[in-house]
């Protein structure tokens, strides 16, 4: 499993954001957002990231765009969250009937029967006198789920702050090496963590 963050914005317009309930329009908004009230919305913001309630909804407005590749098994929960998430993702379709598959093709631990298995389908999938010729139903339905697909995500610090308490610890390990790996290339995951 790979989990590259490639973009990351919003912070500064999010803390602006959250901080207009104190904004008197009589002067200019370049002039009151100075360096003081911007230091003072980072404490205010840590301090309401894990409130709910609507005191934390500036977490909607910090985007984070990453790719990732994981197995169809884990894909398979990641879809679960489609509130405030969308995700692009490579072809099955397109990919499948290439070539021979091979473990790196894999999340690592799958077992080589299993690869053999597919191929065997792959086999007779491109075979002319084969029953099973072009029939992409049964290819798709013999691939293993630690099949590794990349997709690019989109979401907020919202999505992700609910997917971390959610899935901290869960027993598909891939989970606890999404959160890791996003946890450490982060802008500011105090936001998305409670520290102990």
């Amino acid at each position: 499993m790979k989990v590259k963050v490639l973009n990351e914005a919003g912070y500064s317009h999010a803390l602006l954001g959250m901080s207009l309930s104190f904004y008197d329009h009589i002067t200019q908004l370049d002039e009151w957002w100075a360096e003081d009230k911007k230091k003072r919305a980072s404490h205010r913001a840590e301090s309401l990231a894990f409130k709910g309630g609507g005191h934390n909804k500036y977490l909607e407005s910090i985007q984070v765009w990453m790719y990732v590749q994981a197995p169809r098994a884990w894909w398979s929960e990641m879809d679960t969250y489609r509130v405030g998430i969308s995700k692009n993702s490579s072809s099955t379709m397109h990919t499948l009937d290439k070539r021979q598959v091979v473990d790196s093709d894999f999340e690592e631990g799958t077992s080589l029967q299993s690869i053999d298995g597919f191929n065997s389908c792959l086999t007779q999938y491109k075979d002319e006198n084969s029953i099973y010729y072009k029939d992409i139903t049964r290819l798709k339905m013999n691939l293993p789920e630690s099949w590794l697909q990349e997709r690019l995500i989109n979401c907020n610090y919202m999505v992700l702050q609910n997917i971390i308490r959610q899935r901290r610890g869960h027993r598909l390990k891939q989970w606890d090496v999404f959160i890791d790996s996003l946890l450490e290339q982060i802008e500011h995951p105090e936001l998305l963590i409670k520290k102990d």
